[in-house]
């Protein structure tokens, strides 16, 4: 609709190319908006009929040609009923998609499904054992997108993000406590 600032509609257009729960919203918004835009003149020509005419000839005209009251209901049902009960439902996430980082530098960069609930097993073997560790999630160009605490128990620790990640480049840098410096830092790439 032209209401966005060139970045925020590309960033919007990226996320559309991705997205099939907002293709889908897109799709039914445009449905209704077309809709209601081929109601409009019709309307306007009615409303025009009802002044000259009165209600009894404008009456007579539905009785004779029902579509302009008939596309009004549907367009109106669309929009009160059927468009905010899709925006209402949650988008099915998906099954938890694993994601493995290692300690060693691999010649391939792990990857991760975009919008999906994230399971990260990390490989925590050389660091020395403490009670927990601070775990940052930022993009690649470096802002912070989610902080968690991470317990370590054995050598291989899993962290959930159960809200998924957008498409993009990013880190999971682990700290001790208190320490600004990461102890150890992975890089993945979601798709």
């Amino acid at each position: 609709m032209q209401q966005l600032s060139e970045p925020a509609a590309e960033a919007v257009e990226e996320h559309l190319l991705l997205c099939e729960h907002c293709q889908t919203q897109l799709e039914e918004l445009e449905v209704f908006t077309k809709s209601f835009r081929a109601v409009a003149p019709i309307l306007a020509r009615e409303d025009a009929l009802e002044q000259r005419g009165g209600i009894a000839h404008w009456l007579r005209r539905q009785w004779q040609n029902p579509f302009p009251a008939l596309a009004l209901g549907a367009a109106m049902a669309l929009a009160l009923f059927i468009v905010p009960l899709r925006w209402a439902a949650d988008p099915a996430p998906g099954p938890l998609a694993t994601v493995d980082l290692q300690a060693v530098r691999a010649s391939v960069i792990p990857q991760a499904p975009a919008g999906r609930p994230l399971r990260f097993r990390l490989d925590l073997s050389g660091l020395a054992p403490v009670d927990s560790f601070r775990v940052e999630f930022t993009r690649d160009n470096g802002k912070t997108i989610a902080n968690r605490t991470l317990t370590q128990s054995e050598t291989i620790a899993t962290l959930d993000l159960a809200e998924g990640l957008a498409a993009g480049g990013y880190w999971l840098r682990i700290y001790a406590p208190q320490q600004s410096e990461p102890l150890r830092e992975f890089g993945f790439r979601v798709q």
